[in-house]
């Protein structure tokens, strides 16, 4: 009975190490996906709020002075290029750090980004 016990001992002394490093490494793993998942939701959240910032600049532009020189027949490529330039500006204005940082981890340069979303929406809102 004394040498089954010592056996026992012996097993659960050798096994503990094992089991607690497969523990840790789960641990760790299991960890790093739900942190993956997190900044994955995060920045989609915050790329939502770009777009949303860009939509309603684009709206604000075309609303207020953009469709006055339509009706004037000002509109020319100057003024497409001050409508572009005020749109920019305050999407600009509104991103934070945070919103800078993670659309240049995910796209490269914020003003190609910029640039191309007002693009994007602008084309969107003449249909």
């Amino acid at each position: 009975m004394e040498v089954l016990q010592n056996v026992l001992y012996a097993v659960i002394t050798a096994a503990v190490p094992v089991i607690t490093t497969f523990l840790c490494r789960w641990l760790a793993s299991l960890y790093e996906s739900n942190k993956t998942k997190v900044k994955n939701e995060k920045s989609q959240a915050v790329l939502r709020q770009v777009a949303d910032m860009i939509i309603a600049a684009v709206e604000t532009t075309t609303s207020t002075y953009v469709k006055q020189l339509k009706a004037d027949n000002l509109f020319d490529t100057d003024a497409q290029k001050e409508a572009f330039n005020k749109t920019f500006e305050a999407v600009q204005k509104q991103l934070t750090e945070e919103s800078t940082k993670i659309i240049t981890e995910t796209y490269g340069d914020v003003e190609i980004y910029l640039t191309n979303k007002i693009e994007q929406f602008v084309e969107e809102l003449k249909k």
